[in-house]
């Protein structure tokens, strides 16, 4: 008895004082990432600014990739680039979408992800779900089915994007719109990744314009007759191959043990990738910078263990960064500390998601609770850590963190209204929310890297 006592008071007053010995570290780290002399956002502009957008299989992506690591070998990491093959390489070509009938009008549409090309005129169906499309199945033979389903939450509604060609096509559908996975719109199409199934004919799918999908279920309800001519360009090409980037402060002391943060380096074919994903990789990205040039001023301590920056690829498409980089590393993960990503756009972090063992999320929460404050991140949501790309080295029990803010939640979801558009620019970046998303990267990535007891997990 009296050893599970004398146990219990060294546990607590190791505990009670930790995160007292990490408030001045942690001030500086918040300090420089309000700094215009350790975090400017001049690089991750020259980035979208020159490169464009960053989708898989072009030369913007490898080009892009190639700056960065060389920008950031310039700045003093350690960098490594970790080939992924089998990318899928798409191109959506040239594409338009007209009204013939009850008037003639050009219409604003984006292709998704790996549809076939085609030209198709049609007369249109509107449907408001899959329920309603099979209800009217002989209705849909041989018709562009038009899915009017308004915005719930996007993991609700993105299935008609995904899916919606598949369905179509069961019921002798010669192509497949989508009203855009948005809960606001000025025009503007939201393209996105769709797929097809093994011995289900694969039909042309694009997205539409919330204006325009409502328009077409008004006329449909009046009994008018709406014919469309869609025209669609897209090709599929051999797969090719691309990389991953690691950019990483040793540890001084276990440089084995590693904190992994960051987010993806792709983006879709649209915009500027600024938002999705390019201020989450730049979050993780600053953080590092800034942990790094402390340390080389004397204003910090080397950290004990190695912290890591993860550019994932592909995380749009196939997830094979991610895979890859889990095939990579699979012998090392019981020395994978924690695996953060961030991917919500970073308007304003409020919130991060943490999975692992009890232990460790006391630890966690005490970091949040008294060091994080003024980063804006002040809340932990339990078993939430999980994102697309941490998230296989979640389930092989590594414990995860994702960043969620403002933007990804509530009645307005802003993030979407630039998901996966042409308005996806660093005009719509939140410059401070980004600031805020270093220092928490910042705060966690250092103290975990450095405190004596490593965060417990299923793995060590």
């Amino acid at each position: 008895m009296l050893w599970l006592v004398a146990l219990s008071f060294v546990c607590f007053s190791w505990a009670a004082p930790f995160p007292a010995n990490y408030k001045e570290a942690a001030d500086k780290i918040i300090a420089a990432s309000t700094s215009e002399s350790y975090l400017t956002f001049d690089n991750y502009e020259y980035m979208c600014d020159t490169f464009g957008p960053r989708f898989v299989g072009s030369d913007n992506l490898e080009n892009a990739l190639s700056w960065v690591s060389d920008f950031l070998t310039s700045e003093g990491l350690k960098v490594t680039k970790e080939p992924v093959p089998n990318i899928t390489h798409w191109v959506r070509g040239d594409e338009s979408l007209d009204m013939i009938s009850p008037r003639k009008a050009k219409m604003a549409l984006l292709g998704l992800g790996t549809s076939v090309g085609g030209d198709v005129t049609a007369e249109v169906i509107v449907v408001s779900s899959f329920d309603d499309l099979h209800k009217n199945a002989e209705k849909a033979k041989g018709k562009i089915v038009v899915y009017n389903v308004p915005f719930v939450t996007y993991s609700e509604t993105v299935q008609y994007r995904s899916s919606g060609a598949i369905e179509a096509a069961k019921v002798g559908a010669v192509a497949s719109l989508v009203r855009s996975i948005t809960p606001f719109s000025l025009y503007t199409p939201h393209t996105g990744i769709q797929h097809y199934k093994d011995g289900v004919a694969k039909i042309p799918a694009a997205a539409i314009t919330v204006e325009d999908a409502e328009m077409m279920d008004r006329m449909y309800k009046r009994g008018q007759r709406i014919v469309l001519h869609l025209v669609m360009k897209a090709q599929s090409f051999p797969d090719t191959k691309s990389w991953n980037i690691l950019a990483e402060i040793p540890g001084k002391v276990s440089p084995q043990e590693v904190v992994v943060m960051g987010g993806h380096s792709d983006s879709w074919d649209v915009g500027q990738g600024a938002i999705d994903d390019g201020g989450g990789f730049f979050s993780a990205v600053h953080a590092v910078l800034l942990i790094n040039k402390l340390i080389k001023e004397g204003k910090l301590p080397q950290p004990r263990r190695t912290i890591r920056a993860v550019l994932w690829v592909d995380e749009e498409v196939n997830q094979r960064g991610a895979a890859a980089y889990l095939e990579a590393h699979q012998a090392e993960l019981k020395d994978h500390i924690i695996a953060m990503e961030s991917d919500i756009g970073n308007f304003d972090p409020t919130t991060l998601g943490f999975s692992g063992v009890p232990e460790a999320l006391k630890i966690i929460q005490a970091i949040v609770t008294d060091l994080m404050g003024e980063s804006g991140v002040n809340k932990i949501e339990e078993g939430k850590g999980a994102d697309t790309d941490n998230g296989p080295l979640c389930l092989q029990g590594v414990p995860c963190g994702s960043l969620s803010g403002t933007g990804d939640t509530g009645p307005q979801w802003y993030y979407f209204y630039f998901h996966h558009t042409n308005a996806d620019s660093i005009t719509h970046i939140n410059r401070e929310g980004l600031r805020r998303s270093a220092a928490a990267f910042g705060v966690l990535s250092y103290v975990l890297a450095d405190m004596e007891q490593r965060l417990p997990s299923q793995l060590a």
